[in-house]
């Protein structure tokens, strides 16, 4: 039920950590260091967010972010390991 959440509010934020992601791997040979560079500045701006409302922002818009990015990641390791 979250995943169908996440796909309805908060679209957004899978495609710019996607994109970020994308960018990232270009820039670093190293698979680990986008998810953790993005898991970073996910978790500095949910220090930004009021008090009040950051249980939302964990759930729609941190977890979704993160969690993205982890995936993408997976499944280019998978990918270079089946090659």
């Amino acid at each position: 039920m979250i995943i169908l959440l996440w796909l309805y509010y908060s679209k957004l934020y899978i495609l710019g950590s996607l994109l970020v992601t994308f960018f990232l791997n270009k820039i670093t040979d190293k698979l680990y260091l986008p998810p953790l560079i993005i898991n970073m500045v996910a978790v500095i701006m949910l220090f930004v967010i009021p008090y009040n409302n950051r249980t939302y922002a964990m759930y729609f818009n941190y977890m979704p972010i993160v969690v993205t990015s982890v995936l993408l990641n997976f499944i280019i390791y998978l990918f270079k390991r089946c090659e």
